[in-house]
This record gives structure tokens, sequence and C-alpha cells, in this order.
């Protein structure tokens, strides 16, 4: 548990590094467009599983993104 709370200031640089190893290693195996495929499944996917978490309409959340690239 000590060890956790150590390394708690450097999560994000783990995460992201585990990430990208991730994808890295999907490119090699089994190519670009598949990969992007996967991504934009996965993204996709994420998409609606917070529109019925949050139990929002899909256009707030649209809103809610263009706010944010308008910043």
């Amino acid at each position: 548990m000590k060890k956790l709370q150590s390394l708690a200031p450097y999560r994000n640089q783990i995460g992201f590094t585990l990430l990208f190893i991730v994808i890295a290693i999907l490119f090699m195996t089994i190519g670009f467009w598949k990969t992007i495929l996967i991504i934009l499944f996965t993204g996709i996917g994420f998409f609606i599983g917070m529109v019925k978490d949050e139990q929002r309409s899909i256009s707030s959340i649209i809103a809610s993104i263009q706010a944010m690239f308008e910043r």
C-alpha cells in the first residue's frame, strides 16, 4: 500500500506509458488500420456507456464536448 502511495504523483505518466505500449504492440501485431478500428470502437463504446451511466441525452454530452474544444 505504501509503495502505491509513493507512485501516486506519477500515475498519469505510468498510465499513459502503459496505454501507448499496448497501442504500439497492437500496431506491430495486427497493423495500423485494425488498431485504429479497435480504438474507434472503444471510443464509441465509452461514449455509449457514459450516456447510459449518467442518464444524459446525447445532445447534452455533445454540447459539453463542444464547449471543451471552444476554450
